[in-house]
């Protein structure tokens, strides 16, 4: 029988088709999201459909509710034996109109907040001396890109958290992995086309296209496509994979 997972920002987009997918594998599957009727709604289809599905709204910037769900669904699903730190944020704006705040809201959820969430996972899984834990970085971490420098700073960060991580908890059984995806076809990625059109002087959908244009595979990303990679980082098939980020982009960046 499969085991249990913890996903954050599972009401839309990467984190909802993962929710979907580990369902559909025999995951049960406990979901959060700072938009409470989205979350709610993903795991109403997951249980529609005879899967099992644990909801709650969570803003993993804040530190002491993130803990106090991680015990409580570790509690309830009898031990997490695995998680995906997804939820995150973007803001499109040009370096050199960057606020602290801007710089400090995105900070708050992408970095602060996944280790808000993977900490007391980590201390919980590794009390059982299993566990693994994959983290969403970015295809943009690896490359610089207009007016996103908040986002691609937050997730080449990500790089360092996960690589530390699997240092110290790969004694004790626990793996820690990130995945960086490219273009994918996302409300996020709408807002980056939108916004960073508007920036350029360029229609909506030509900053997508053209970002498209650069994949070798020739198509956008799918949320399908990273949750099954997700759901093969958290299977026994990738038992001695660790401390990696992998781009899983169509060949968008090639590191």
């Amino acid at each position: 029988m499969k085991q249990a997972v913890a996903i954050t920002g599972a009401g839309q987009g990467i984190g909802r088709s993962t929710a979907l997918h580990l369902a559909r594998d025999g995951w049960t599957v406990a979901i959060s999201d700072i938009n409470t009727s989205a979350v709610d709604t993903v795991a109403a289809e997951i249980n529609e459909a005879g899967g099992h599905a644990i909801s709650r709204s969570l803003d993993v910037s804040d530190a002491e509710a993130t803990r106090l769900w991680v015990e409580e669904m570790d509690d309830l699903v009898g031990g997490l034996g695995g998680a995906v730190a997804n939820a995150g944020v973007m803001r499109v704006k040009p370096f050199l109109e960057l606020t602290p705040k801007i710089w400090r809201d995105v900070m708050a959820v992408n970095l602060d907040g996944t280790f808000h969430f993977v900490h007391p996972v980590s201390q919980r899984m590794a009390t059982r001396g299993y566990g693994s834990i994959v983290i969403l970085a970015s295809a943009s971490s690896r490359m610089p890109s207009f007016a996103t420098s908040v986002y691609n700073t937050s997730k080449t960060a990500l790089h360092g958290l996960t690589r530390v991580m699997a240092l110290e908890l790969g004694p004790i059984g626990v793996r820690v992995n990130a995945v960086s995806p490219g273009v994918v076809d996302t409300p996020m990625w709408e807002l980056i086309d939108r916004e960073r059109a508007a920036l350029l002087g360029k229609d909506p959908g030509e900053v997508m296209a053209e970002a498209v244009d650069r994949i070798p595979l020739g198509r956008v990303e799918t949320p399908e496509d990273v949750a099954g990679f997700v759901a093969y980082l958290l299977s026994d098939a990738a038992n001695y994979m660790t401390g990696q980020n992998i781009s899983y982009d169509g060949g968008f960046v090639m590191p």
